[in-house]
């Protein structure tokens, strides 16, 4: 994660720097730290492979105002959550492969007189291929089944009758002896805002790899 608060420039910079912060397991904060100091020690724009270099269009940035065009749609507050999908990875999905903007709004729309059904607005922005190919998309996406709910977990198991524990025990590592769990681990960096727009990549690309 890196925080959005610059700190203050370090003495002899006048660039201000963000924090950087790595939790996992050791192994896993070390193999992260060994892959950032790589990134950061690479040329410029060697971040991602040129299979996943895109331009600012392809992960979902507004096209030039001189072709774009816009198409807007009120959705049902229900169905906006499918649109968004779980961590946002269906409108990603949308965006890459149409290549439009894709934006739901936070705030509701004004009812409907005689409809109570609640709505969001719905915006896509792009070229007339990316806008149609976006809202094709979308109106398919719409019009499937939800998916049925995950069925509900099985109860927990009745709790083991109490043990007693003995010197064999403790030689095998079971019960009150048994090894504790491993400890997470914690790494705080300071680093330029330049390295953190790096780190981050184009839609956020590079720190989700």
């Amino acid at each position: 994660k890196i925080d959005n608060e610059d700190l203050p420039a370090p003495p002899g910079a006048s660039e201000p720097c963000q924090q950087l912060r790595v939790t996992g397991t050791e192994a896993q904060v070390a193999a992260a730290l060994s892959m950032i100091d790589q990134l950061l020690a690479s040329p410029l724009g060697s971040e991602l492979p040129l299979s996943s270099q895109r331009s600012d269009l392809a992960i979902g940035a507004p096209a030039e105002a001189s072709a774009a065009v816009t198409e807007q749609r009120a959705v049902p507050k229900s169905q906006v959550s499918r649109l968004i999908g779980p961590g946002g990875a269906t409108i990603r999905r949308l965006r890459d492969t149409s290549r439009a903007f894709i934006k739901i709004d936070n705030e509701d729309l004004p009812p409907v007189l005689g409809d109570a059904t609640a709505r969001q607005q719905l915006r896509v922005l792009g070229t007339d291929a990316q806008v149609g190919l976006a809202m094709q998309l979308i109106t398919q996406l719409l019009a499937e089944a939800p998916p049925p709910p995950p069925p509900l977990p099985p109860p927990p198991p009745a709790a083991p009758p109490p043990h007693s524990y003995s010197a064999g025990d403790a030689a095998l590592g079971v019960g009150a002896f048994a090894s504790p769990p491993i400890a997470s681990s914690a790494v705080s960096r300071a680093i330029p805002k330049e390295q953190a727009r790096r780190l981050i990549g184009p839609g956020g690309a590079t720190i989700r790899r």
